[in-house]
């Protein structure tokens, strides 16, 4: 190839990785069936949301707020790594007032609400988020209803820090008809307990950001390794890499909608921001699979 149209080529992509692909976030619906999800259940919809890395109202945090008008869900959730910076605070005032959910918006931190110093910036996050009405589920849990089913949605502080305790936050048996868990890191995976969940809920990865056609995610930047920067991982790839037997939780990883890295190289590559509206689709029969 000539090189001046290799140069060319680098600067295409250079451009579109860094200046284009990065503003542009999707508003993507997913499907998820369950095996023996309870047929009251079916049409269930969670909106989620992770890594918006609020630092000020950009072009992104507009558009984003511009999807949010387009989804409803029956709950939304937010995986961690909301705001970077304490001037963030007020964009991402005006992008929550926009999170619309039939029975309530539930937050989990993820590690950049550990960084924010001083500590009075996460206090103002958490009093940010609770004017809003959302429930901060950090090591807590709660039953919600939904028609004739009951849903144990838990929530962990972030467990790429440390700060997770899944144990206090996890059932010793089967006490609803959906156990379903909020975690900002896939690295929650890392605990034998999450055996104990239908359905995870997580963030932290980006999807890689930069991602390879048939080679997916360059990296996922947890401990599980660069299969974790997929988008969805199954029961059967959670038992097979984890050496655990069935049944292993469905996870959904959100790309999330921020990027992160240095200045001018925060970049996405085959993989742009994304806010999710899951719908879950009873069966009795099949296994669990996912349909966009």
């Amino acid at each position: 190839m000539n090189k001046h149209i290799l140069l060319a080529l680098m600067a295409a992509v250079w451009t579109w990785a860094n200046l284009v692909e990065p503003f542009h976030p999707r508003l993507r619906r997913r499907t998820l069936s369950i095996d023996k999800l309870p047929r009251s259940l079916d049409g269930f919809t969670i909106l989620h949301l992770s890594d918006l890395h609020t630092r000020k109202m950009g072009v992104l945090e507009r558009t984003t707020i511009a999807l949010l008008s387009q989804a409803s869900a029956d709950i939304a959730v937010l995986t961690g790594d909301l705001l970077d910076t304490e001037n963030g605070i007020e964009p991402l005032r005006q992008v929550l007032a926009h999170v619309r959910a039939r029975l309530g918006v539930y937050v989990v931190w993820g590690n950049a609400e550990h960084q924010l110093a001083p500590p009075s910036h996460k206090d103002a996050l958490e009093r940010c988020l609770r004017e809003a009405g959302m429930h901060l589920l950090n090591n807590d849990a709660r039953f919600l209803t939904y028609d004739d089913a009951t849903i144990w949605l838990a929530g962990v502080d972030d467990p790429h820090s440390g700060h997770a305790d899944l144990p206090g936050v996890t059932p010793h048996g089967r006490i609803a008809d959906l156990h379903l868990l909020l975690a900002h890191s896939p690295d929650v995976l890392l605990h034998p307990l999450t055996g104990q969940y239908d359905l995870i809920l997580c963030g932290h990865t980006h999807g890689g950001q930069i991602r390879l056609p048939g080679w997916g995610a360059l990296w996922s930047h947890t401990r599980l390794g660069r299969w974790a920067g997929d988008y969805v991982l199954t029961p059967s790839q959670i038992a097979r890499r984890l050496h655990r037997p069935l049944p292993q939780p469905y996870v959904i990883i959100s790309p999330g909608i921020a990027t992160v890295g240095p200045l001018l190289l925060k970049a996405r590559l085959f993989c742009p921001p994304e806010m999710t509206v899951i719908r879950l689709q009873a069966t009795s029969s099949v296994p669990a699979h996912t349909q966009d």
